[in-house]
């Protein structure tokens, strides 16, 4: 390692430029994905780089190689003694935002820079590494909530049928949803907050214990995790979230990566106020089968129950064969990485949640979801231009069930207004239902910054959270809805197109201490039958369609500080 003091059990956050850059240097080399399986150590992003010459690289190849391991091997700044290190960091960030439909884009999920983009006001950090054996990190932040006292919500009392299985019918738990934003559906806001009634409690958002050697890790840890190569987002697990909370241990080589994963999501509310447990316990075996091929194939579960039993957890067992669907509900993925010619990749991902299998009855319909998508990356002047396409469909009842599911609720304490919730799908951001295509282009000067655009489109059919998973509306019934995607009538289908332009710059630093940034985004966004909440919700649907077009045209800008 380059930079002094190696720091090799370090877990690099998934926003770091390190993954776009990698990325892009696999590509412009012909050898398929780095990997798909995130976030990784410093130690496995050196593996990574082993398997790159570093003598047969071209200017800019070499400027991406270079940057990464100057990155990467960054050494803790303050040392105790000879195996022992530390490091304090405090980044202090104004963002500021607008838009131009303050009646119809209300929530932070109406937004494309939303409450998981946004920065908080101040993060103060705090990393240890003892040898290269040991990595702790922690943070604090100040920044504001994600619900607030001022929103209007509703009680879970006011949905009838609750929410899959996480929310049980006529739910008397108290606790509210939002349905309009105080923050969210204001014409101008910034981060800047002086009230700490409007304090985010869900911190710290990182705080990893990892600890390995020169071919293993093992994390515990909360922090942002994703499995897989798509860019609208990933099946089985995905970053959409704030965090997730994991223990994981993971083995690499050269061509073979191996990683078993337990997350561990909030627990659902039941109606006598008692609370479960429920783990994706997952397991991931990536091959590099050639230079350029790249294999995956990952078996999952997800386990729900009041008592845990330990022998449920071995990592080498067949997940599906855990068939007690009071405890257990499937999932597996298949993705699949070829460059077939320097820069130029293409990769696909296949998931499959419920297929009927030989001797078993029909009562429950498929649920299933695939993308496929082409990438293209070349050395452009000092830098390099990536740009890919990609097209996802998945079938309505993905991610549904009647027992166990695979959606997430989490809960943020707002003072003077309790509990509030938030529903989310454990894997692809918009869940099933969907037909998207979203083409990606950017251009990044390492170690400078990059300007990039994106293009979504999509068409989504009536099934959201709120929508029974049965064809008599019964939540506690087999998912059993006949549809195909999109379903329902025209005006329950919502058809999205949305463009983004956005750009980041890291000025050239006066002093070695002080890291500044700035970054600007410009989102438009154009939605035909909106899905609304009815403010009211008395006398009528809580949740419809807003016929017609809704347009809102999106701005953000921010300047951070670091030291």
């Amino acid at each position: 390692m380059q930079g002094g003091y190696p720091q090799t059990q370090e877990v690099i956050p998934l926003s770091s430029v390190i993954y776009e850059e990698m990325d892009a240097l696999y590509l412009l080399k012909g050898m398929g994905s780095p990997s798909g399986a995130r976030p990784w150590t410093v130690t496995e992003i050196m593996v990574m780089l082993d398997r790159i010459d570093p003598f047969g690289l071209n200017r800019v190849e070499r400027r991406l190689y270079d940057h990464i391991t100057s990155d990467a091997s960054k050494p803790l700044r303050l040392g105790l003694d000879k195996h022992t290190r530390l490091d304090v960091n405090l980044e202090l960030t104004f963002e500021a935002y607008t838009h131009t439909n303050s009646t119809e884009y209300v929530l932070d999920t109406d937004w494309i820079y939303g409450y998981e983009a946004r920065k908080p006001m101040a993060l103060l950090s705090l990393e240890l590494a003892v040898g290269s054996f040991m990595y702790i990190y922690t943070d604090l932040q100040y920044g504001r909530n994600r619900f607030l006292e001022a929103d209007l919500r509703r009680d879970l009392g006011a949905l009838p049928d609750g929410v899959g299985a996480v929310i049980p019918p006529a739910s008397t738990a108290e606790v509210s949803f939002p349905i309009r934003s105080w923050a969210y559906s204001k014409p101008v806001l910034t981060n800047f907050i002086l009230q700490t009634r409007d304090f985010d409690f869900s911190w710290p958002k990182r705080a990893i214990m990892s600890v390995g050697g020169k071919h293993w890790n093992l994390s515990l840890a909360r922090d942002k995790v994703h499995w897989g190569n798509g860019h609208s987002g990933n099946f089985v697990i995905d970053d959409q979230v704030d965090f997730n909370d994991f223990a994981r241990y993971s083995v690499f080589t050269g061509r073979f990566r191996y990683e078993w994963l337990n997350v561990f999501f909030p627990m659902p509310y039941t109606n006598n106020g008692d609370e479960t447990f429920k783990i994706l316990m997952a397991h991931r075996l990536e091959f590099r089968i050639l230079k350029s091929l790249t294999f995956a194939i990952s078996e999952n579960v997800m386990y729900q129950d009041n008592a845990f039993n330990v022998r449920y957890v071995n990592p080498a067992f067949i997940f599906h064969n855990l068939n007690d669907r009071s405890l257990f509900n499937a999932i597996a993925q298949i993705e699949l990485d070829f460059t077939f010619l320097p820069g130029f990749n293409l990769y696909t991902q296949w998931v499959i949640d419920q297929a009927k299998a030989p001797n078993e009855d029909t009562s429950q319909s498929d649920a299933y979801g695939f993308l496929v998508g082409i990438e293209h990356a070349r050395g452009l002047g000092p830098g390099v231009l990536t740009s890919s396409l990609e097209g996802a469909y998945t079938t309505p009842l993905l991610y549904r069930r009647d027992i166990v599911d695979f959606l997430s609720v989490r809960t943020y304490d707002v003072i003077g207004a309790g509990e509030h919730v938030h529903f989310d799908y454990i894997g692809y951001p918009f869940g099933g239902d969907a037909l998207v295509l979203q083409l990606d282009t950017a251009y990044l000067l390492p170690g400078v910054g990059s300007i990039s655009a994106r293009f979504l489109g999509m068409l989504h059919g009536k099934m959201h959270f709120f929508v029974s998973h049965n064809d008599e509306g019964k939540n506690t019934q087999k998912a059993n809805l006949d549809a195909s995607t999109p379903s329902g009538r025209e005006d329950e289908q919502e058809l999205t197109f949305a463009a983004s332009l956005r750009g980041n710059y890291l000025i050239p630093p006066v002093v070695s201490w002080l890291a500044i940034s700035t970054w600007a985004q410009l989102d438009v966004v154009v939605k035909h039958n909106k899905l609304m909440y009815s403010e009211s919700g008395i006398g009528e649907a809580l949740l419809y369609h807003k016929p017609g077009i809704a347009t809102d045209l999106q701005f953000t800008i921010g300047v951070g500080l670091k030291l």
